[in-house]
C-alpha cells in the first residue's frame, strides 16, 4: 500500500525519526517525526517551554492538551525530556544535559560539568543527587555527552575534555579556532569522538582511555654515586638515545631499549665548558661532536668512542657548532671561533667502519656584530650554497665551493689549504693555510636582535625562524636571499625554535610558549605536543622520526625524557577544513582554473572569455577571505561539488583584516610562456592601520583533495598621497578605469564616507613626476596631498557600505547601497576638453556628470553590505535582512527580479560573478561563515 501525505507543505525535508517500541519492534501505528528546513510534523508530542513548564501539543489541531508548570518560575535556557509516554514523562531543565543508565550529566555557563544520580520520581522519596562535579573549561560549557566509561564535555573555550566519572581529564582535543565547539558526538566501542565548532571545520578524535602508553615525560635517573658531577648539556642521537655530558668531561649515553646509562669517554679538558651536539639523522650518523673554551673539538663515534677525532681549531673559546648534511651522504661540521671565524670541517668514516677522518674544508667569514657567531646551518640543494643564520637574527648565503665565486662574480680570496688535521694539530698553522670566505647575500637582523634558531631547506625554498616568533620563507635568485613571506606562530609562541616537514607535506612548529615546549600545526591550528619543561633557557634536544618524537631536556640535575609514538603528527582526522574562527569580513574572487578532464593539469581563463559548452565540472574558483581572526585565506570552490578547500593562509596581520583588494591576475610565466596555474598580487588591511602586499600562485598538486597547491610571496608597499576630504570614517573605495577612442586611458577613484556622500578623483597624473594633480606636503617626510575631487555627490542620508561600477556605452554605471537599506544608481559621463583648450599648456581636466539618476528608498530591510553590478541589465544585491536580491536593468529605475534568503548571518561583504551558460551565476557570500549560492537567470 502506498500513501503520499503533503506534511510540511513547500520545505524541503531532512529527515524522518521513527519512535522505537520497548520491545524493539515497530508497531504498525508506530509515531513518525518528519523534520525539515522550516518546520517538524509528529503526532502528540511534548513541548519544554522556556517560562518552565511543559505542555502537550497536539500539531494537526493546533492546540494545547495539557500544561503542567513548575513551581519554580524562571527562564530555562535549555531542557531535556526523558520517558516514552505523557505519564512517565520527566523533564531535567536549567542546562545543558545528556541522561545514561540513571545517571544525568549537566553543563552550565559556571564552566562546570556535573553529574547526577537520578533515582525514580514517580514514587516518594525520588531525589536527584549531584555525585560529583568536574572543573576544566576555561569558559562557558556547551555541550556534554556522557558514555559509559567516559564524559565528554564541550564549550566556548575551543576545547573538547574527555572526563573519567570520578572527574579525572584523561584527553584534551584542541583545534578548533573562534567562539567555541558548538556540537559534539562520539563512539565508544569505535572510540572516537566528533566534534564541530564555529570555525566551520569538523574533527575526528580517537578515544586512547586511561594511562595510554603512548607519550609522557619520564626521569632516566642520571644521579649517581658512579657519575660525579652535575649535567652540563644534553643531546638526542637519533630518537632513542641521549648523550649527557657533566662538569667534570665525563660524556655518557643512555639507550632506550637498554634502559642504562654508560659512559663513553672522559676528558678533562672539557670540565668547566662544553658544547654537545649530534650528527642528524634517524641514527645520528653515529657521530657526536664536542667543544670547548679554548678552541679544541672533539669528534665522537658513539659506537667506538676510543676513535675520537680532537682539533684544535682557533686560539679561543667555540661558541657554537651545528651540523649540515651536503647532498644524502656528505656530512659536515661548523664551529664558530673568535673574530666571526667559522670552519667547516669534512667528516667521513674509513673503509673498516671503525675510524673517522677529519679534514678543514673551508672557513667562512661572519659580518661584523656584538656577538659574532653563527646558530644554525643548512645546505641548500643540490649543494652549492650554504645558509647560516647568526646570533644577532641575520641570514647568511655562503658558497660551498671557491669556483662558484667565479661562477657568481664576488671577489674573495680563497685559500689552498686542506690538509687533514688530526689530534694535537696547532691552531696557527692551521689558520694560516685556510683564507675565510665571505657572505655573497645577506639578510641583516632578520629576526631580531635574539637571534636564528633554526635553518631549513625545502621544496626550493629556505625556512628560518628566530626568537622573534615568526619564521621566514625564503629564495635563493641569482646567488641572491629574497625574503618571500613571513608568518606568525601561535599566539604567545615567542621563541620558535625551529620546523618540521612531516609525511602529508605540512610543517609543524617548535617553539616554547611560556614554561613549556609546543609542537604546534599550522594547518590545523593545534598544539600537538606540549611539555612543560620550563622553557628553553636550558639545555635542550629535540629529535622526531616516523616511529617517535622525543624531547630531552635537564631539569632539577637529571635528564627528562619525553617520547610521543607516531612522530609529531595526532591519531586524529579533520573531516571538514575550518574556514576562519571570527566573521569574514571580505570576499574577493581572483579567478578561474578549468581541469582538464583527467583533474590532471589546470589552466587560467578569465570570466569573460568562458566558452559556452565548457563543462562546469572542471571550474574551481579561487576565492580570497579575510576575518576578524586576523588570517587571509585563500580558497578553493570547485562548481561540481560546492565544497570549499583551503589552500593556504596568511597570518601576518596582528589585528583584524577588513578589506582585500587583487589585481594583476595571470599565469605563472606570464602571456608568452602560458604555465599552467593562476597569479594575482593581493592588498590586504586591517586594524592598527596595518597594510600587507603580497603575490600568491595557484599550481596543480595531485597530493592534495583540490588537485591545488598555493604559495605566496610579500611585496613592498610605499606611501604616494592622501588626502582628508571626506574628514570623517571612509567606508569603502573603488577604482575604475576609463577608456575611449583617440584619448588618454584615465584612471579614476570613487570613495564613500559615513555622510552619504560619494567623492570622485582622477588619478591618471598621480604617478606622473611632478604632476599639478598633487600638492606639496606640509613637511618633507610627509607623503603627499591629494587635490579636489572631480565630483562629489550626496547619494545617501547615511554610510555607504557597498559600491561597484562597470563601464557601458553611454559611460559608467554606478551603484552604492547604503546602511539605512536604500539603493542609488546612476550613470556617469567622463568628457575630456581638447587639446586647443587647453589654456597656457595647462593639463586638461575631465569633466564628471550624472545622467541617470535613481534611488530605491526601501531596497533592503537593513544595511546593505554587498552590491555587484554584472551586466548593463542585471545587479545583485545583499543585505544584513539575509536576503540575495537581483534587480533588472535599463531604462527607467530598477525593477526587482527575485531574492532569496541565505543562512549567513551579519554578511559584511559579498562577490559575484559568472560561472558558464550552462551554470549561471556564483555568489559568495561572507559573514558569520561563508555561503555559496548559484543562480539561474
Amino acid at each position: 500500500m502506498k500513501r503520499v501525505q503533503n506534511l510540511l507543505g513547500h520545505y524541503l525535508i531532512h529527515g524522518f525519526r521513527v519512535r522505537p517500541e520497548p520491545n524493539g519492534d515497530l508497531d504498525l501505528e508506530a509515531m513518525v517525526a518528519v523534520f525539515g528546513s522550516k518546520g517538524l510534523r509528529i503526532g502528540n508530542m511534548a513541548l519544554a517551554l522556556g517560562h518552565n513548564s511543559v505542555v502537550l501539543y497536539d500539531p494537526v489541531v493546533g492546540c494545547i492538551l495539557q500544561d503542567v508548570p513548575c513551581t519554580d518560575r524562571c527562564t530555562l535556557s535549555s531542557a531535556c525530556l526523558i520517558g516514552d509516554t505523557w505519564k512517565e514523562l520527566t523533564i531535567v531543565a536549567g542546562a545543558v544535559s545528556n541522561q545514561l543508565l540513571g545517571l544525568l550529566a549537566t553543563a552550565s555557563e559556571d564552566r562546570s560539568v556535573r553529574i547526577w544520580k537520578v533515582g525514580d520520581l514517580r514514587v516518594p522519596g525520588g531525589r536527584v543527587q549531584n555525585i560529583g562535579h568536574c572543573f576544566g573549561h576555561s569558559a562557558r560549557v556547551w555541550q556534554v555527552k556522557l558514555l559509559e566509561n567516559y564524559l565528554i564535555s564541550a564549550g566556548e573555550d575551543c576545547v573538547c575534555l574527555v572526563w573519567s566519572h570520578e572527574g579525572e581529564i584523561l584527553q584534551a582535543f584542541r583545534g578548533h579556532q573562534g567562539r567555541g565547539i558548538r556540537a559534539i558526538a562520539a563512539h565508544e566501542r569505535q572510540a572516537w569522538v566528533i566534534t564541530g565548532g564555529d570555525d566551520s571545520g569538523i574533527r575526528l578524535w580517537h578515544l586512547l582511555g586511561r594511562g595510554h602508553p603512548g607519550s609522557g615525560v619520564s626521569a632516566l635517573c642520571f644521579k649517581s654515586r658512579s657519575r660525579p658531577g652535575a649535567l652540563k648539556a644534553v643531546t638526542l642521537a637519533g630518537s632513542w638515545r641521549v648523550l649527557a655530558v657533566t662538569d667534570t668531561g665525563a660524556l655518557y649515553l643512555y639507550d632506550l631499549e637498554v634502559k642504562c646509562w654508560e659512559q663513553l669517554l672522559e676528558d678533562k679538558c672539557f670540565q668547566s665548558y662544553c658544547l654537545l651536539e649530534a650528527a642528524p639523522g634517524p641514527e645520528g650518523f653515529g657521530l657526536c661532536a664536542m667543544a670547548n673554551g679554548e678552541g679544541h673539538v672533539k669528534v665522537v663515534p658513539i659506537n667506538t668512542p676510543t676513535a675520537a677525532v680532537d682539533l684544535t681549531l682557533f686560539h679561543g673559546k667555540v661558541h657554537s657548532l651545528s651540523w649540515a648534511l651536503r647532498g644524502y651522504e656528505e656530512l659536515l661540521l661548523l664551529a664558530s671561533g673568535p673574530g666571526g671565524v667559522v670552519a667547516c670541517l669534512e667528516i667521513s668514516a674509513a673503509p673498516s667502519g671503525k675510524a673517522i677522518f677529519v679534514k678543514e674544508r673551508c672557513r667562512y667569514l661572519l659580518p661584523p656584530s656584538k656577538q659574532r657567531w653563527h646558530t644554525c646551518s643548512a645546505f641548500l640543494p643540490p649543494g652549492d650554497f650554504l645558509v647560516c643564520g647568526d646570533r644577532r637574527g641575520s641570514v647568511l648565503l655562503f658558497p660551498s665551493r671557491p669556483d662558484l665565486l667565479k661562477d657568481l662574480g664576488v671577489g674573495g680570496k680563497v685559500g689552498a689549504g686542506t690538509g687533514a688535521l688530526g689530534t694535537g694539530s696547532g691552531s696557527g698553522g692551521s689558520e694560516n693555510a685556510l683564507a675565510e670566505w665571505g657572505p655573497v647575500s645577506t639578510l641583516p637582523s632578520l629576526h631580531g636582535k635574539q637571534g636564528v634558531t633554526s635553518v631549513t631547506c625545502h621544496g626550493g625554498y629556505v625556512y628560518t625562524t628566530g626568537r622573534d616568533g615568526a619564521y621566514y620563507q625564503l629564495l635563493v635568485r641569482g646567488g641572491q636571499l629574497q625574503p618571500v613571506l613571513r608568518q606568525k606562530s601561535c599566539r604567545g609562541m615567542n621563541w620558535v625554535a625551529g620546523l618540521r616537514m612531516v609525511a602529508d607535506g605540512s610543517m609543524v612548529i617548535l617553539g616554547f610558549h611560556a614554561n613549556e615546549f609546543v609542537v604546534w600545526s599550522p594547518r590545523s591550528h593545534e598544539k600537538l605536543h606540549i611539555i612543560n619543561c620550563g622553557g628553553g633557557h636550558r639545555s635542550w634536544a629535540f629529535s622526531d622520526t616516523e616511529a617517535a618524537m622525543a624531547f630531552a631536556y635537564l631539569k632539577d640535575g637529571d635528564v627528562m625524557l619525553y617520547r610521543a609514538l607516531g612522530g609529531c603528527t595526532r591519531p586524529h582526522v579533520i573531516l571538514r577544513e575550518s574556514l576562519h574562527g571570527r566573521e569574514i569580513t571580505c570576499v574577493k574572487r581572483v579567478g578561474t582554473i578549468t581541469l582538464g578532464p583527467e583533474f590532471g593539469v589546470p589552466s587560467f581563463m578569465q570570466p569573460d572569455h568562458l566558452e559556452p559548452t565548457s563543462e562546469g565540472p572542471g571550474l574551481i574558483d579561487i576565492v580570497i577571505t579575510c576575518s576578524e581572526d586576523t588570517t587571509v585565506c585563500i580558497l578553493a570552490l570547485p562548481t561540481a561539488t560546492g565544497s570549499a578547500h583551503a589552500l593556504t593562509a596568511v597570518c601576518n596581520h596582528i589585528s583584524s583584516v577588513r578589506a582585500v583588494a587583487v589585481w594583476g591576475t595571470g599565469t605563472p610565466g606570464g602571456p608568452q610562456d602560458p604555465r599552467p596555474g593562476l597569479t594575482a598580487h593581493v592588498v590586504s588591511a586591517g586594524g592598527r592601520a596595518e597594510m600587507h602586499c603580497f603575490t600568491i600562485m595557484v599550481t596543480p598538486d595531485s597530493s592534495t583533495p583540490s588537485r591545488l597547491a598555493c604559495h605566496d610571496s610579500g611585496q613592498q608597499l610605499q606611501l604616494l598621497a592622501e588626502t582628508f576630504h571626506h574628514k570623517r570614517c571612509v567606508l569603502k573605495v573603488h577604482s575604475f578605469t576609463h577608456e575611449a577612442t583617440n584619448q588618454r586611458r584615465r584612471l579614476f577613484l570613487c570613495s564613500t564616507a559615513t555622510d552619504g556622500s560619494l567623492a570622485f578623483w582622477d588619478l591618471t597624473t598621480v604617478l606622473d613626476h611632478g604632476s599639478p594633480a598633487l600638492e606639496p606636503p606640509a613637511d618633507p617626510g610627509l607623503p603627499y596631498r591629494l587635490g579636489s575631487p572631480c565630483l562629489t555627490l550626496q547619494a545617501h542620508s547615511c554610510g555607504v557600505n557597498s559600491l561597484h561600477t562597470l563601464p557601458t556605452r553611454e559611460g559608467h554605471l554606478v551603484a552604492s547601497g547604503s546602511e539605512d537599506g536604500s539603493l542609488h544608481v546612476f550613470v556617469l559621463t567622463v568628457e575630456v576638453p581638447e587639446l586647443e583648450e587647453a589654456v597656457g599648456g595647462a593639463e586638461l581636466v575631465p569633466q564628471l556628470q550624472v545622467l541617470e539618476e535613481y534611488s530605491l528608498p526601501c531596497a533592503h530591510a537593513a544595511h546593505v553590505t554587498g552590491l555587484k553590478i554584472l551586466s548593463p541589465s542585471l545587479m545583485v544585491s545583499a543585505s544584513i535582512d539575509q536576503r540575495l536580491t537581483f534587480w533588472r536593468l535599463g531604462h527607467g529605475e530598477p525593477t526587482f527580479m527575485n531574492s532569496t534568503v541565505y543562512h549567513v548571518a551579519d554578511v559584511a561583504d559579498m562577490d559575484c560573478w559568472p560561472v558558464s551558460p550552462e551554470f549561471g551565476h556564483r555568489c559568495a557570500l561572507g559573514g558569520q561563515g561563508l555561503e555559496v549560492y548559484n543562480w539561474y537567470d
